[in-house]
């Protein structure tokens, strides 16, 4: 009798023990760790803009510095030979043979010329790289089409060319203009244009090409907020 006692005891103390939740274990994260989770996410995303910020800024640095290269191989071309290079009727007497001649008249205006630029720069020294003065590879006077023998590339794989054009935004009468070809992101060309301007698209010495205007610009801005890895500028001399 003892026994049975003893068992029913031990039964209903087992019984009237609370049972635990199997949740109880499972604790959330608290309003502290929330707060250090975000703060950490926060880190990471500001070292990610940042770090792409310097590398956008070096990439301006780089286009700016070349672009100014190009205008002082220009000028130190002319002061040299008293003709702009790509049109100097007399590059193979005073450069080198191998260099094709332009007409004298003062413009880059067919493709011979166009190509020639890259060509009589580089052999009279002005430039580094070696450049075929290929009439085929340059394009038109009006599109940023060139090949990678023919005429030097920005930072983007584009290429740099120079033609006797009016093809700036708003541009109504032909210069020598310098186009930075083409695969450069619209907001580094933005940058660009403060750097070398007044930052407007279709104002000042620098601007959009013609054929980016619409991918490229609002309302004669740079249109930035479109993120578009594809446009183009041009400098007018």
């Amino acid at each position: 009798m003892s026994y049975q006692i003893a068992c029913k005891c031990d039964v209903m103390s087992s019984e009237s023990m609370p049972r635990r939740s199997h949740f109880s274990s499972q604790s959330g994260f608290t309003l502290v760790e929330i707060a250090i989770v975000l703060v950490i996410i926060g880190l990471i995303l500001g070292g990610v803009f940042k770090g792409q910020a310097l590398v956008d800024s070096a990439r301006v640095r780089s286009m700016s510095t070349e672009i100014s290269g190009i205008q002082t191989a220009l000028l130190s071309f002319q002061e040299r030979y008293r003709s702009i290079p790509g049109d100097f009727p007399k590059a193979a007497l005073q450069i080198d043979s191998a260099a094709a001649g332009g007409d004298g008249n003062g413009r880059i205006d067919d493709s011979s010329e166009r190509a020639g630029v890259w060509q009589q720069l580089s052999l009279a020294g002005f430039i580094s790289g070696s450049y075929d003065g290929s009439q085929s590879s340059v394009g038109s006077a009006t599109d940023v089409i060139c090949g990678p023998q023919t005429c030097p590339q920005n930072p983007f794989s584009g290429f740099y060319k120079i033609s006797y054009s009016a093809q700036a935004a708003d541009a109504e009468s032909s210069v020598n203009e310098i186009f930075t070809g083409s695969q450069v992101p619209v907001n580094i060309l933005s940058q660009l244009d403060a750097r070398l301007d007044d930052g407007r698209a279709d104002k000042g010495r620098f601007r959009v090409h013609k054929a980016f205007i619409s991918s490229c610009t609002r309302n004669g801005e740079w249109d930035v907020s479109s993120d578009n890895a594809n446009c183009a500028g041009v400098l007018r001399n």
